[in-house]
């Protein structure tokens, strides 16, 4: 229903003169389906009476599905890494530099020249001699200047509960904690 209203809403209001990108619009669809899904947990939550039990129940739902929350860091398992979505603020040449725990730097990947706005993914693909762990990612323009605004992604492969009551999600050596999760994903499917 929400989506519905806002649907006819945004209709009502578009200058003919100007549509709406369509990409805009196709953005705002896959973010309602992700708080459809969100809202759905939520709900199977507070509506259980074993807290703990559908409390993983529930967040089991998140496994084998691509998440996204802010962050900087990449999480490297079995030689692949997880991956950083990000947008340029201006049209330069942007560099990925990526730093082991320690703040050394173990390698620098050209991004080449990209547009300003435009969402874009860095996918690292570390060398055999790197070893498993979590590694920073700064990405600068031309000038060294660093963007902020940087989210980890990927998909989660088990979650865990703490003492606590807290849920974290695990996307390949990356933990994140369930309270941090920005969107979900459809299932990916299995080659």
């Amino acid at each position: 229903n929400d989506f519905l209203r806002i649907l006819v809403a945004e209709f009502q209001n578009q200058d003919p003169t100007s549509p709406t990108d369509p990409t805009q619009y196709a953005s705002q669809m896959v973010e309602f389906s992700n708080l459809g899904q969100l809202q759905n947990i939520n709900q199977t939550l507070q509506g259980n009476q074993n807290p703990q039990t559908n409390l993983m129940q529930a967040a089991s739902a998140y496994i084998g599905r691509q998440v996204v929350a802010a962050g900087n860091t990449v999480g490297v398992e079995n030689g692949k890494a997880t991956s950083i979505a990000y947008a340029p603020t201006s049209a330069d040449t942007y560099t990925a530099n990526v730093y082991n725990s320690a703040g050394q730097q173990v390698d620098s990947v050209s991004l080449g020249q990209l547009a300003g706005g435009t969402l874009q993914n860095f996918n690292w693909s570390p060398s055999s001699s790197v070893p498993p762990g979590l590694y920073t990612v700064k990405i600068v323009n031309s000038s060294n200047v660093a963007l902020g605004g940087l989210l980890e992604q990927g998909v989660v492969n088990s979650v865990a509960m703490a003492s606590d009551g807290s849920v974290s999600l695990n996307i390949g050596n990356l933990v994140i904690p369930a309270s941090q999760i920005a969107s979900v994903a459809q299932p990916t499917s299995s080659n």
